[in-house]
């Protein structure tokens, strides 16, 4: 007991350590995003702009993924001009009636949820929105300053607007595509390092005891860095599906080396070890050349030419010899127990598992065009109303009326904070862990208000000069970004902090006036609190309910095109339209498994099989464009009647097998719409083997009187319709850990 506070604050710096790790792009973007602050900062003191809107519009919209082109600047200054012209008369016709106000506000901020909730636009919009509702607050108790207030609220969006353009555009841009690839290559270049540790921890039990591992998701960063580069880049659907492969191989390569991790330190005798050792050692030495040869691709931006064929071909000798090693060459007699055993096959068995992820999955050379196809009408289109959308909008809705109604109450006209964090906390397609997320804000308000109190103490009672002023800006904004760009195990704490410091020490200029901002981080911690509340208990949502209809989701895009490739009835537009929806399913629900992560242990181990579910699903869909743009080339119809007999029986067995899949998930997993099935189909699978072993003999027997091309073909889809029964198998077993976790 007397060890367990020194160790339970051991696992927390090291979980500080991993989350904050340095890195030279994470210093780039927290000070870019502090200069944009500062630089506002400066322009708004020097203007004589009253009010810190300017500098937190800059802050929270600066961060590092959100960036400001001339569209998006000049559709800020015109929403924001119309708003303020409109919210001056509106004002003065409401103030004689609260209830109104309160229906007003409730009425503007749940229809910009309701239409931008699931566009990049929503939060420019909403603290626009907020901005110029601030102006009814302030009316309320000064109502002779609504227009100067309506004026220092506008200009200070408008020169944060513009400075905003000028950084991202012309004094320093940051392409997002860069961020995504260094960040890929320095996580699989630490899964590397940790893989060398376990294989020598493996083979020496004499060695450094292996380090614990991080506690930081892999998965929350690279697809906070995915999101700009599909939103802004707009690129095509070939290079979206290869980033999106390498997110999703990174996080399971990850989960894999940590499962080597637990058996690496599980006692084996010396002598299997001694027994293994000439093949382990080929094997780690040629999966390190993998991760080796990964990182190096994906530095040059997936465009080196690499002898991948060799590297490939000598990664998968290497690990068929120390699989059928460790399957046939490990003695057996009472000097070994079955646990030494099972232990040096489960560690083969988990290089394989590595190597076979660490192949670069050749991605679909798919059409320029897209066209609509049945995979794309037989998947359930998007409503009319948006339920969810709907569910979301009554919530911030609710949430701004809630922290009027409580600022109202105090008298305070400085509790209009209150809106300003309530608009920053409720954010769109955000699931479960209110409670958490909450207190992680609350930790940042408290961190926020400790800056102000030091920034008020050693600058404000010693300088009287902007250089000063601005400077502490600077140090207290790259410190909140720096931190914001970690995980959402800590990004919210950072994001917070700066958000805070800068309503309270920014709004006020250089003043050692205690009291003012005492009551601005009252309204803080108030409007965290009135959202966490409204959040929790109104239409409360779990992101890992939310994981299981994606992946049902998935599930059915990837069946409809397999189908569609079964019938016959693919094209080279079907395979594009296809591969940009998947593509775009597999990103929310990879969104979807890195928020259950927030949830607890349960909610975790979810989030890891819903992961190594969609992974072999994805690789399911693969299979099948490999197969269809054989088949559109032509060669299959040579084929004798009987081969492609065969093969349309194979790929309808799999298609049955498959949806029999789906229907079990589903029935395991209620929906808003629960499919009904029939008894499971098991033997399905099961026939799966004997078909491809009857195609393999018929390919070997007949294949010297085949034309080239249609031999070709035939041996190319053998390869796929030996994986796809694999694949099979490993979705039942995915789905079954999915179901009972």
């Amino acid at each position: 007991m007397i060890g367990s506070p020194f160790q339970a604050l051991d696992r927390f710096l090291a979980f500080l350590a991993g989350e904050l790790a340095p890195s030279r792009r994470r210093f780039i973007e927290a000070a870019r995003n502090a200069a944009k602050t500062t630089v506002t900062t400066g322009l708004a003191a020097a203007m004589q702009i009253i009010g810190p809107f300017g500098s937190l519009f800059a802050f929270r919209i600066g961060q590092p993924g959100i960036s400001f082109g001339l569209f998006e600047g000049a559709l800020t200054i015109a929403c924001a001009a119309v708003m303020q012209a409109a919210i001056v008369p509106i004002t003065g016709q409401l103030l004689d009636y609260p209830g109104l106000i309160m229906a007003f506000l409730f009425i503007v901020f749940a229809v910009i949820a309701y239409f931008l909730s699931n566009t990049r636009l929503f939060l420019i919009f909403a603290l626009v929105a907020v901005g110029t509702i601030s102006t009814v607050y302030v009316a309320i108790f000064e109502p002779d300053l609504i227009g100067w207030g309506s004026a220092y609220t506008f200009d200070g969006i408008l020169v944060a607007t513009l400075v905003m353009v000028a950084f991202d555009t012309l004094i320093w841009p940051s392409p997002p595509e860069p961020r995504l690839l260094e960040s890929l290559a320095a996580d699989f270049e630490r899964i590397r390092r940790r893989f060398e540790l376990i294989g020598k921890r493996f083979l020496d039990p004499f060695a450094a005891p292996i380090p614990a591992p991080e506690l930081t998701s892999m998965l929350s960063r690279n697809l906070a860095l995915l999101k700009p580069v599909k939103e802004q880049m707009n690129p095509a659907p070939r290079r979206l599906a290869v980033l999106l492969d390498t997110v999703m191989t990174a996080e399971r390569t990850y989960l894999e080396v940590e499962r080597l991790a637990v058996l690496a330190d599980e006692p084996v005798s010396d002598q299997i070890r001694q027994n293994q050792r000439q093949q382990i050692e080929a094997a780690l030495q040629a999966v390190n050349q993998a991760f080796a040869e990964r990182t190096s691709d994906i530095l040059a931006g997936f465009n080196q030419v690499l002898d991948s064929a060799k590297c490939v071909s000598d990664l998968q000798t290497a690990i068929q010899r120390t699989r059928e090693s460790g399957t046939q060459a490990v003695p057996a007699g009472d000097l070994y127990t079955p646990s030494e055993v099972s232990n040096v096959i489960g560690f083969v068995g988990g290089l394989e598992t590595i190597g076979n992820l660490l192949e670069t999955r050749g991605q679909p050379l798919v059409s320029t065009t897209a066209e609509s196809s049945g995979a794309e009408a037989e998947v359930e289109p998007r409503p009319f109303f948006d339920p969810a959308a709907f569910r979301f909008a009554v919530k911030l809705g609710a949430a701004i009326t809630l922290g009027l109604l409580v600022g109202l109450t105090t008298q305070r006209a400085d509790l209009q904070t209150i809106l300003w964090s309530t608009i920053v906390a409720g954010q769109p397609n955000q699931y479960g862990a209110v409670l958490r997320k909450t207190l992680l804000r609350l930790s940042g308000c408290i961190f926020g208000g400790l800056a102000t109190l030091a920034a008020m103490i050693l600058v404000s009672e010693n300088f009287d000069s902007l250089f000063p002023y601005l400077v502490a800006i600077f140090a207290i904004s790259l410190l909140s970004a720096y931190v914001a760009q970690s995980s959402e195990w800590l990004g919210y704490a950072g994001i917070q902090a700066g958000i805070t410091f800068l309503i309270c020490y920014v709004g006020l200029g250089p003043t050692s006036d205690v009291y003012k901002p005492l009551w601005r981080f009252w309204g803080i911690i108030l409007g965290v609190l009135t959202t966490g509340v409204v959040f929790l208990l109104l239409w409360p949502e779990y992101a890992q309910d939310k994981l299981s209809e994606r992946l049902n989701k998935l599930m059915r895009t990837t069946l409809a095109f397999a189908k569609e490739v079964t019938q016959g009835r693919i094209t080279d537009g079907g395979i594009a339209t296809a591969d940009q929806r998947i593509n775009a399913e597999l990103l929310e629900v990879l969104n979807m498994a890195d928020q259950a992560r927030l949830e607890g242990s349960r909610a975790r181990a979810k989030s890891a099989a819903g992961i190594q579910a969609t992974a072999t699903i994805i690789r399911i869909g693969y299979r099948f464009g490999l197969i269809a743009r054989g088949r559109l080339s032509g060669s299959e119809a040579h084929l004798p009647s009987s081969v492609q007999q065969r093969v349309a029986t194979f790929e309808e067995t799999f298609c049955e097998a498959f949806d029999s899949e789906l229907r079990q998930f589903e029935l395991a997993r209620p929906f808003e719409q629960p499919a009904l099935s029939p008894e499971p189909q098991l033997h399905l699978a099961e026939n799966l083997k004997p078909l491809v072993d009857e195609l393999a003999l018929i390919a070997t027997r007949d294949a010297r009187s085949w034309p080239p091309n249609s031999r070709n073909v035939l041996l190319v889809q053998l390869e796929s319709y030996r994986r796809l029964a694999i694949l099979l198998g490993s979705l039942h077993a995915e789905l079954s850990n999915f179901a009972a976790s």
